[in-house]
């Protein structure tokens, strides 16, 4: 359990921070007014048939939740120069298309995106807070769903351990 946590929380922060860049420098957001940092933590329960009450929680959630992680999602963004921003988009890509994956891949965006020391100070004081809440929208989430529907979850390490948690 204390390896699955930062696992599933490194996973989910590169594909938020990855996702976020270009959604923010074209200024586009999802139809519902959500950016894809958000729509990112709620992708977890996207292929499961929920029931009626499950969909009014996760609706519940979605709406509490969204503009925190939109906030501290653009807090993290704001760090960024506009060059940096290309590059973690760029060396991200580049990460995903060589099959590049959690701490390999973190680390090939870190060192693509050079950041100051006053950035790397910035960044030390945000991402924690984003860590954290992202876990407790995960935690709530895997909470919304049956036994059944937790082993409907993508065969992958990450929700493994998130079913594990459960």
């Amino acid at each position: 359990m204390r390896f699955c946590i930062p696992s599933l929380l490194l996973l989910s922060l590169v594909v938020c921070v990855t996702s976020v860049p270009a959604q923010q420098e074209k200024g586009k957001k999802k139809k519902d007014g959500t950016n894809q940092a958000a729509a990112a933590a709620f992708a977890l329960l996207k292929d499961l048939d929920l029931t009626a009450d499950q969909k009014e929680k996760l609706a519940a959630l979605t709406k509490e939740y969204t503009p925190k992680l939109t906030e501290l999602s653009e807090k993290v963004n704001g760090i960024l120069t506009a060059d940096q921003k290309k590059a973690r988009q760029e060396a991200a890509k580049e990460a995903k298309d060589s099959g590049k994956k959690g701490k390999e891949a973190k680390a090939s965006v870190d060192a693509a995106i050079k950041l100051t020391d006053e950035q790397k100070k910035q960044m030390a004081e945000v991402q924690p807070k984003l860590e954290a809440l992202q876990k407790e929208v995960r935690e709530k989430l895997i909470g919304l769903l049956t036994d059944e529907q937790k082993a409907k979850l993508p065969k992958t390490k990450v929700s493994k351990n998130a079913k594990a948690i459960m």
